[in-house]
């Protein structure tokens, strides 16, 4: 009896998890044999073919098992790195005589790196390996009786079966043997893909991704079933899964127009993206109009047209992925709504009750489907999707693998710096090129962005345009500035927000940097209840700031009870709230409309409900963190728009601004994604856990911040501090100028050990309350936008 899987007293054979792997795979054709079939075509493979060799290396995949080294190991519990089962399989299938589906074997790729994700040195330091010992009769054996898998689990639906042929499989595998093995298979196939056009490696990418996925999907859920049903148990198992429908999740709606819009009667832009038999499509509406019920209407309809299982939202920050996810299982069901980003765990343990154990175990489960997009709908960053293409993470391959079958509503595209934006455009060539079909949302969509595009329809909310929701006036004072190094904010200002208060307004007061943003919070918190909200806090006090934040929203809708929040860059799209009246320091034209989408949402017109609605605009004591000749740019142009303006005006002062703006692509977005084909550098040579830019970078980073644990909490808990949820972003120039001195008078490293490794933590001694966050009592001038 050969075996493959223990969880304490209990085992499972290697016939049995090879039989429950493929009921998944069985289960996933008999529900996507239109996906399969599409995604064939359109790559030009042979759909039985595939089918066949993916058969195959789901049952091939742990045939590097059957060695009296594992078998000993398994039967006293014993974890061997010594005996790697995956790199065991190269001499058996090497001697198999095999059809494989391209020029190069990406079956063998798919098995060899199902544990660990391929990079150039997987399995490169043979020394540290020792010789397996192959059952040689079993090995043949279980080859043989693929067969009898095919019939009995009912394949013969879908494809002729095809015996293999098995030449001398040697007796043992030799680590140096192994690595000449392997070593041969590496250097032809990167001979191979060198040779390739960029628009043939796509092709390898995409097919050798789309059959891992479904080999991870099979292989993880089955050992994941099997863990299920060993609790309590004791002896030896075959197969023992039973309903492989709940790891193959569909979403089917019949009407998907009164499935999201319910009553109301769809706005004319939602009636054209719903009947879009387009791929790729722009969509260009104001804040407040349902662009979102737009691109999930879009979304529901693209899955039939293009035959896709899967949609993508991919967000601009965490914070709106949070919130995009609160807003989602409420339509779909917490089973189709999945959530990825560098932090999302946290999000989805404070979204249950944990009680023990086996809770944590069911979020780390959520959380890692939310990592390979494995349920119907996932939202995600534009990082995480971006980190899917070049090995940014350690399921990197299996998540590209879904994006496949997926659909891709990117939100705010308008909205990022020049950097990320040309990755965005490099993102999308690529897209276009695997025939993925997305969608791309902006409330300005300014000309620079349409002219980088082609091929793309546009729809545009022609009604929602023609709104004025706000007068915008400009005044060349400052709200707040450093006089002789002492901060002074404009007293009359402070003056009419009490006064606006005094007659029920909600304000909203934005700061270009978090410095400003605090001190003008502390010169108005003893005149009116105020709440201040910037990108420094602690994780964990900057979610409890967004819940009293939407909790003091909820009253003004219900009680008309009026609040006033002091805010950075960060509320242009973390936060769905909606003010009377929203003073700002002046930045470009596009961030000025992202901030006025927080103002009378849904607005027709600037006079309303015995309001004046306005967006009051300040001259920013210093340009910073924006461009010096972009701001000067935008004062040149904003006293033309001194007026009621419609989104169609915001656009035009957009396009004024950025007429002469020009995006330099590809970006190196391309270069890592052609290194990342099949091979390439390992994740964490990439990115951090947190998705954050080490060799390859989706983020501008000349304003770089580090994760620091404040004093207090570390005070207070320990090492329990040290957990996610209690680390603040602050920049790093803080730490590197003292440094500089010589002296670290408010830092200070610890270092912890996680078993054989450690990890070193900043302790950061400023003062910090959950009001304020970092007290540093100095002006910091480098701010990043979020």
């Amino acid at each position: 009896m050969i075996l493959a899987k223990r969880e304490g007293k209990v085992f499972q054979t290697l016939k049995g998890h090879t039989y429950d792997a493929l009921k998944i795979y069985k289960e996933y054709l008999e529900r996507n044999f239109d996906v399969v079939d599409d995604f064939c075509n359109r790559w030009q493979i042979p759909t039985e073919k595939f089918i066949r060799n993916t058969f195959f290396t789901i049952y091939l995949h742990d045939i590097g098992k059957i060695t009296e080294e594992f078998q000993n190991n398994i039967k006293i519990g014993k974890r061997s790195n010594k005996h790697p089962h995956p790199l065991y399989v190269l001499p058996i299938i090497n001697n198999i005589e095999f059809d494989y589906l391209l020029d190069i074997p990406i079956e063998v790729f798919a098995i060899l790196s199902h544990h660990t994700q391929l990079y150039d040195n997987l399995y490169a330091d043979y020394q540290q390996y020792k010789k397996g010992t192959f059952l040689i009769e079993e090995i043949k054996n279980f080859i043989k009786n693929s067969k009898d898998a095919y019939y009995s689990l009912g394949f013969s639906k879908f494809f002729e079966f095809e015996e293999l042929e098995i030449n001398k499989i040697p007796k043992d595998a030799k680590p140096l043997e192994l690595h000449k093995l392997r070593r041969k298979y590496w250097i032809e196939t990167n001979n191979y893909i060198k040779s390739l056009s960029f628009d043939e490696k796509i092709k390898i990418k995409s097919i050798f991704s789309f059959m891992f996925s479904i080999l991870q999907l099979c292989d993880d859920f089955a050992s994941l079933n099997f863990s299920e049903y060993a609790k309590d148990k004791e002896g030896t198992f075959d197969d023992v899964l039973e309903n492989s429908k709940i790891y193959v999740p569909t979403l089917n709606i019949e009407n998907p127009i009164s499935f999201i819009l319910k009553d109301y009667e769809p706005y004319k832009f939602q009636k054209e993206l719903y009947n879009s038999k387009n791929k790729f499509v722009m969509l260009f509406a104001p804040c407040g109009r349902g662009k979102t019920e737009g691109a999930l209407l879009w979304a529901l309809n693209a899955l039939k047209n293009f035959k896709r299982n899967k949609i993508i939202l991919a967000m601009p920050t965490q914070v709106t992925s949070n919130a995009m996810y609160d807003r989602l299982i409420k339509i779909f069901g917490e089973e189709n709504v999945g959530l990825f980003h560098g932090k999302s765990f946290i999000k989805l343990k404070d979204s249950k009750e944990v009680g023990d154990e086996e809770d944590l175990e069911e979020i780390m489960d959520e959380n890692f489907k939310g990592n390979v997009f494995f349920k119907p709908i996932t939202i995600t960053t534009i990082d995480h999707v971006i980190c899917s293409f070049v090995h940014g993470f350690s399921q990197a391959d299996f998540a590209l693998g879904n994006i496949q079958s997926s659909v891709i509503i990117f939100d705010e595209v308008h909205y990022y710096e020049k950097y990320t934006l040309e990755h965005l455009l490099t993102l999308f060539d690529i897209l276009r090129k695997m025939d993925i079909p997305h969608l791309l949302m902006s409330g300005t969509l300014p000309s620079f962005l349409i002219n980088c595009l082609e091929g793309y329809e546009i729809v545009v909310d022609e009604d929602g345009l023609n709104y004025k929701p706000f007068k915008l006036e400009c005044s060349e004072n400052h709200l707040i500035w450093k006089e002789d190094g002492e901060w002074k904010v404009n007293e009359d200002i402070i003056n009419e927000i009490i006064e606006n208060y005094k007659k029920g307004l909600s304000q909203a007061i934005i700061l270009n940097t978090v410095e400003r943003a605090k001190e003008f919070y502390k010169a108005i918190r003893d005149k009116v209840p105020a709440i201040l909200y910037h990108s420094q806090f602690a994780y964990k006090d900057r979610v409890k700031k967004e819940a009293e934040i939407f909790n003091l929203e909820e009253m003004r809708k219900i009680l008309n009870k009026p609040y006033v929040i002091v805010a950075t860059q960060v509320i242009e799209i973390s936060l769905d709230i909606s003010v009377d009246i929203m003073y700002s320091e002046l930045s470009p034209p596009d961030a000025l409309g992202q901030r006025a989408g927080r103002l009378h949402r849904k607005g027709k017109n600037w006079k309303e409900n015995g309001k004046e609605y306005k967006l009051k605009i300040f001259f920013p004591y210093k340009h910073l963190p924006y461009n010096k000749e972009l701001i000067e740019k935008t004062i040149n142009y904003i006293k033309s728009y001194g007026k009621p303006l419609t989104y169609r005006d915001i656009k035009n002062f957009v396009d004024d601004v950025y007429k002469d703006y020009n995006l330099d692509t590809p970006s190196d977005l391309k270069l890592s994604f052609d290194e990342a084909i099949l091979f390439g550098r390992h994740w964490t040579d990439i990115a951090t856990e947190d998705e954050e830019g080490k060799f390859f970078r989706v983020r501008d980073e000349k304003f770089i911040k580090i994760d620091v644990v404040p004093q207090v909490y570390f005070d207070r808990l320990g090492e329990d501090a040290l957990k996610t949820e209690y680390l603040a972003k602050i920049p790093l120039y803080l730490i590197m100028n003292e440094l500089k001195t010589g002296e670290l008078s408010h830092f200070q490293q610890f270092e912890k050990r996680i078993g054989r490794k450690s990890r070193k933590y900043w302790i950061c001694s400023f003062k910090y309350t959950y009001e304020i966050g970092f007290d540093y009592k100095e002006e910091e001038e480098f701010e990043d936008i979020l």
